[in-house]
């Protein structure tokens, strides 16, 4: 018996979903993950916008031993993604919320 359009469509869905998923975490570029999964780098783009759900970071106030507020301390490292960030200690909160926003996007 054939799906109904709707029950095809959310076949394709989570079928792009698990392909995203996998890219995400394999350290692969676009055009890599497409070629070593023989899918098509378009669809895959459109999929990928389709159900980017776009989320806005938040902050959480972080609060600093009295040793860790010195200046010499070492830089603080965030992970977003597959990128990694340093953060001097007098960091521009602003400045770094564009950044992180920009990375997730990536």
């Amino acid at each position: 018996m054939a799906l109904s359009r709707k029950a095809e469509n959310e076949q394709k869905r989570r079928w792009w979903q698990k392909h995203l998923e996998a890219w995400a975490v394999s350290g692969q570029t676009q055009t890599a993950y497409c070629r070593n999964h023989e899918l098509s780098r378009h669809q895959f783009q459109y999929w990928k916008k389709r159900l980017h759900k776009p989320s806005k970071p938040s902050f959480i106030e972080l609060h600093l031993s009295p040793e860790a507020k010195n200046k010499s301390a070492a830089p603080l490292r965030v992970m977003i993604g597959g990128c990694q960030v340093a953060v001097d200690r007098d960091f521009d909160p602003v400045a770094l919320q564009q950044l992180i926003g920009v990375l997730s996007r990536l």
